[in-house]
């Protein structure tokens, strides 16, 4: 959402293959045993169409499971007359966590490495490639010119690069699920939650932070992951300097087009921060707004004028062609043979398993179901209105479905990976907000009609659910507002204002924005000091400074910690923390009751 310095007024999925080249299917998609070359190209021929530096972008995986892995790459042409590079995929598997990139190229021996290709880096796929490593099922009609894909070991690490002529990538790391056979005392899990990395807003300081925390499984990403606005227009990237090299957005001008939306993630994927957290940890992901535009709903955008920029379909396409080219998450649809887009089928709510320990549930809270948001902040009785939705009916079906699955199949913990705040938030009956005046708090409103607070009767629909078919342990992990929250979920909170004991069926954590602006020093810390007065089922609120939440959970227990950066602004403080603002929370399995814990207990790295 645009400038929140708080809050703004205003089926398991299968698989194709996401990499390559477009021949005809059946169904007059693309088909995935055209998209590999069964022939090797030589260096000297492969040379000629490389960009000094063919691998700019660096590398990254995603979507790790149990036996697969997508891993990821672009090249970089020498011009724009090549129209398609080959490549080669080397790996090695280990049981090994080798937490120095410079021990990680040891590793490639000649016994150990394997080999798989050729794939082609095609221009109307922007020279991206795509592998789902380790789906058999996806691969078994494709003869390779080397290697053959089986399925991956359980709880395995991958080192990978990738080999184009005589240049090769850097090298990056994933890691693959344990089985689910595995015994529920034997599982532990740590991942990273990040949102809202406005690239002229900052340096990336805190995606470093999270890099030094070695022990991480994976981590996720809850949107926002890049901004549309040109230069100025939210952040002033002419004034972030290092090395020589400012952070203007590209183009400096809004993004609209197709190759507007390309520039701005390679852009991104140049940032050397990023690149190191790709190449470390694979990455869960979802969009948010910005990666469309602000606001966004199904139909339309606060930030979109039709006409003047073009229609609304055409511009969601480009948004939806560069977020599946450019992101390391696995498609479930084979890609259209015109142009290679995706198929308009395409979603990306899905659900990953972390053996019996956890499901994680992801989410599409911004585009593909949601009604355009209600007017009026607070007043506007639409966001009561049951027609209304923030999924879409088919979304809801779904996670109703996964929710079940996870209740049945026997997950100790469920977590709903999402966009949006799920829980409460009433500021109507804080006088202290109030008084500090319309001109200070911007955009602040008794309700943020863009959350699940503007869209009531769908959150009811969602808790009346968990609740019948008796779910526990539900996590709701939340991004969007550049902000830090850790919730107790309830029906109506405020009945605790009353001194009722009601269970909550919940707990919700919010990471804050990666370099995003908060409140305003001075605002932050009055409204933080007032809302617990109306909130009681809030346990913890910061409004202003750039961090991640550090997740560690086991059987028995999960461990939330957001951490926070020192800086965003100087180049020589990336990566530093401010240890001293730490703030853990442990919520004990069955309970859905967050407590404050101090960090000298806990078996949190870093």
């Amino acid at each position: 959402m645009l400038r929140r310095q708080f809050i703004q007024s205003g089926l398991v999925l299968g698989a194709t293959l996401p990499s390559l080249v477009a021949c005809m299917g059946k169904d007059g998609s693309s088909s995935p045993r055209d998209t590999v070359r069964a022939n090797t190209t030589p260096a000297r021929e492969v040379d000629p169409k490389l960009a000094p530096n063919a691998f700019p972008y660096g590398v990254a995986s995603g979507d790790p499971e149990a036996d697969k892995v997508i891993l990821w790459t672009a090249i970089k042409p020498r011009n724009d007359s090549v129209d398609a590079v080959p490549l080669r995929l080397e790996y090695v598997l280990s049981p090994n966590r080798l937490k120095n990139e410079a021990d990680w190229a040891a590793l490639f021996t000649p016994n150990a490495t394997r080999q798989l290709g050729e794939f082609l880096a095609l221009k109307a796929r922007d020279f991206t490639v795509k592998i789902d490593l380790g789906n058999v099922a996806l691969y078994e009609d494709v003869r390779f010119a080397v290697g053959q894909v089986s399925a991956l070991p359980a709880a395995q690490f991958i080192y990978y690069r990738f080999v184009a002529g005589s240049q090769v990538s850097r090298i990056g790391r994933a890691k693959t699920q344990p089985a689910l056979s595995t015994p529920k005392a034997n599982l532990s899990a740590q991942f990273a939650v990040a949102s809202c990395s406005n690239l002229p807003e900052g340096f990336f300081s805190v995606y470093d932070m999270i890099s030094q925390v070695d022990g991480l499984d994976f981590v996720l990403h809850l949107g926002d992951y890049l901004y549309e606005y040109g230069e100025d227009e939210y952040g002033d990237g002419s004034a972030l300097v290092r090395n020589g090299v400012d952070r203007v957005p590209e183009p400096a001008t809004e993004m609209v087009t197709a190759k507007d939306y390309m520039l701005r993630h390679a852009q991104y994927k140049r940032d050397p921060e990023l690149q190191r957290l790709h190449a470390q940890f694979p990455m869960i992901c979802v969009w948010d707004d910005h990666e469309f535009t602000n606001d966004t709903y199904r139909d339309g955008a606060e930030n979109h004028t039709e006409g003047e920029e073009g229609t609304w379909a055409e511009r969601s396409a480009n948004s939806l062609r560069a977020y599946f080219n450019w992101m390391p998450l696995r498609e479930q649809f084979s890609r259209l043979s015109t142009g290679l887009r995706p198929d308009p089928r395409e979603v990306i709510y899905r659900r990953i398993r972390v053996a019996g320990l956890m499901d994680l549930i992801m989410l599409d809270t911004r585009y593909i179901g949601r009604d355009k948001q209600a007017a009026t902040p607070g007043v506007d009785p639409d966001r009561f209105n049951p027609n209304r939705s923030l999924l879409g009916q088919a979304q809801r079906e779904w996670l109703q479905l996964q929710l079940l699955l996870a209740k049945n199949e026997g997950a100790v913990w469920t977590f709903l990976g999402q966009q949006v705040m799920f829980g409460q938030l009433n500021l109507v009956e804080l006088p202290q907000i109030q008084a500090l005046g319309q001109k200070l708090l911007g955009n602040i409103a008794a309700v943020n009609m863009d959350q699940w607070d503007g869209y009531v009767a769908e959150r009811d629909r969602i808790r009346q659910f968990v609740k019948t078919i008796g779910l526990e342990n539900l996590v709701v992990l939340t991004g969007d507002i550049h902000t830090s929250w850790a919730i107790e979920l309830y029906e109506n909170p405020l009945l605790l204002l009353g001194g009722a004991l009601e269970k909550p069926f919940g707990v919700e954590l919010v990471t804050p924005s990666v370099t995003s602006p908060g409140f305003p020093d001075g605002v932050a810390e009055v409204v933080s000091a007032a809302i617990p007065a109306a909130n009681p089922h809030i346990r913890y609120n910061e409004l202003k400074t750039k961090g991640f939440v550090l997740v560690n959970l086991n059987a028995d227990r999960m461990l939330a910690q957001w951490r926070y950066a020192a800086n965003i602004k100087d180049p020589a403080q990336i990566g530093v923390e401010n240890v001293a603002m730490r703030k853990t929370f442990e919520v004990l399995a069955g309970t859905n009751k967050l407590i404050a814990v101090t960090e000298s207990a806990l078996p949190l790295p870093g």
